[in-house]
């Protein structure tokens, strides 16, 4: 995989979830980029349609053949990764110990490796992207990462399709704005507290919402409140 064709098919994926997109289109877009960079066969994405997935997009027949035996069947690597919400992979006679009958027609197919990245929402999976290989070549890590940064772009896509006001964006980043003086706010508290510069205050605060579990924003608001109460007490 060559690093300049992934950096530049992702950056032009990217543009275009910040403008007008025919989204059919970008998804058509973004599998041929991702057959291209990954070095793959074929490509498809299944997505959540009630109780069972449904096809949303392919790179070509053969690949909407195998995501919609996966469908149909209710078994395979995309039924997997949306399932567990994390990547799946398999070559080889694996396929059909996994998947007793997509396996085998995956095989049957011509398809002798295939990697799943799931499309992930705010810790859900809406779906899955699959991507067959006719060699039994697995993704190496820095293919599976590239692979998931496919997957998450059309999951960004899929959720943002609505036009959003000019007004609520700029609302947005009011509020962008407000939680960065809450943090700054939070440094300069910590950093008095324990006698540090703001940067050793910041990795604190950093370490904090890490080991808590907590968001940033929401760790710099209870290190302000504690310093209310103290104070007030």
């Amino acid at each position: 995989m060559e690093t300049s064709r992934a950096t530049h098919a992702l950056a032009k994926a990217s543009a275009a979830l910040v403008s007008e997109t025919d989204i059919a289109g970008f998804l058509a877009t973004l599998l041929a980029s991702s057959t291209d960079v990954l070095q793959i066969d074929a490509g498809g994405i299944l997505v959540e349609d009630h109780d069972r997935l449904d096809l949303l997009a392919a790179s070509s027949h053969a690949a909407v053949e195998l995501e919609l035996h996966q469908s149909q069947l209710e078994e395979g690597p995309c039924v997997d990764a949306h399932v567990s919400g994390r990547p799946v992979r398999a070559h080889g006679p694996d396929v059909v110990t996994r998947w007793p009958r997509f396996g085998q027609l995956m095989l049957d197919s011509g398809f002798s490796s295939v990697h799943a990245s799931p499309l992930r929402w705010h810790g859900v999976a809406l779906g899955a992207m699959g991507m067959f290989r006719h060699t039994g070549t697995m993704f190496t890590p820095e293919e599976e990462t590239v692979a998931q940064a496919f997957a998450d772009l059309a999951t960004l896509l899929i959720v943002q399709t609505d036009t959003i006001d000019l007004g609520v964006v700029r609302q947005r980043v009011q509020e962008v704005l407000a939680a960065r003086i809450v943090i700054e706010q939070a440094k300069g508290v910590l950093a008095w507290n324990h006698g540090v510069e703001m940067a050793e205050a910041y990795r604190l605060l950093l370490r904090r919402a890490a080991d808590e579990g907590a968001t940033l924003t929401a760790t710099a608001r209870a290190v302000i409140d504690e310093a209310q109460r103290r104070h007030v007490t």
